[in-house]
């Protein structure tokens, strides 16, 4: 009997794997497809994020630096507008060449006894002297402080006795508890204008009111550098209206603090021989010059003072009544 071949049967089953492949692989391209697809828009919506970000905050450093700038602009506009403090006409500048003693040979000196203090240890070897103990601007024209051979004379009398080129004066130290300000510079603008009567030749520096220590001060509480500064003002301000000359000692007396320099003073008030000298050395380099009359006078060899005009030792009071007075009064 002949043998049969038997016929294969088609293998379904990998057939099925196949496919179940084919459907993987499809399965797994399609979705990283999507993957891809959603992911880029991800990615693509990130950057745009950071850009906007990046965008904005360069905006905003832009802008910073400008209301920085700005900020940085203002102070300068500031001190633009503080920079222009306008020096005073009246106030005498530093000259590069000091004078020598000369200069004050055909200068009077008015004024209390911080001007007698002056005199007498400054070391000032020329120049008249109309001082008193005291004196102010209401008893300088009618209390006899100047003692003459004829006796005791106002300081008015006093000044028609020579002819004077300058005029060196301080008053205010004893007005310090002046009731009204005002009324002191009226009254010390009246004093001024008879001294220019007097001598119409004559320049007239105004010399400022020293600062004080207040802590050594024993006369009052109204001595004190709150009303030194006020009364300046009105003196600076007398000097800016009239054309007279103003001397700001206090340049040198200044202890940084609106205050007289400690150690100045034994009484708050009248110096001491070193800071009198310091005095003198001021008015030595602040003077006025007109040209070759005064740089003549200021080269000038230190001859002789003429009789009642240079005597050192015309001024008034006692030598009791001087710095070593243990009074404060000036």
């Amino acid at each position: 009997m002949a043998h049969k071949t038997k016929r294969k049967r088609p293998d379904s089953g990998r057939f099925l794997n196949i496919l179940i492949l084919i459907i993987v692989v499809l399965i797994v391209f399609e979705g990283r497809l999507l993957i891809n697809m959603f992911s880029k828009e991800g990615v693509k919506k990130q950057l745009e994020n950071q850009l906007n970000e990046a965008l904005e905050g360069a905006e905003e450093e832009t802008e910073a630096p400008q209301t920085e700038t700005s900020a940085q602009t203002e102070p300068p506009t500031e001190r633009q507008t503080e920079a222009p403090q306008t020096v005073s006409s009246a106030l005498v500048p530093k000259q590069s060449t000091p004078v020598d003693d000369s200069y004050f040979s055909d200068a009077v000196f008015i004024g209390d006894s911080r001007v007698e203090g002056f005199r007498a240890q400054s070391g000032i070897t020329t120049g008249t002297f109309l001082t008193g103990v005291g004196m102010d601007v209401e008893t300088i024209g009618t209390k006899p402080f100047i003692a003459t051979e004829n006796g005791m004379v106002t300081v008015y009398d006093a000044l028609q006795t020579a002819p004077y080129s300058k005029v060196y004066i301080m008053l205010g130290t004893n007005e310090l508890g002046f009731y009204d300000f005002n009324e002191f510079e009226k009254q010390y603008k009246s004093v001024l204008e008879t001294i220019q009567l007097i001598q119409p030749n004559a320049i007239i520096y105004v010399m400022d009111v020293i600062y004080v220590e207040e802590a050594l001060v024993t006369t009052g509480d109204y001595v004190n550098n709150d009303n030194v500064r006020e009364i300046n003002k009105h003196i600076l301000n007398i000097c800016e209206e009239n054309g007279y000359y103003f001397l700001d000692l206090n340049e040198i007396f200044d202890d940084g603090s609106g205050s007289l320099l400690p150690g100045a003073s034994i009484d708050g008030v009248h110096l001491y021989d070193r800071y009198c000298q310091m005095w003198l050395d001021y008015l030595r380099d602040h003077y006025v010059s007109f040209g070759s009359d005064t740089d003549s006078e200021s080269t000038q060899g230190t001859d002789a003072p003429e009789e009642g005009q240079n005597d050192t030792s015309q001024e008034t009071g006692t030598t009791e009544e001087s710095q070593t007075n243990s009074d404060t009064s000036a």
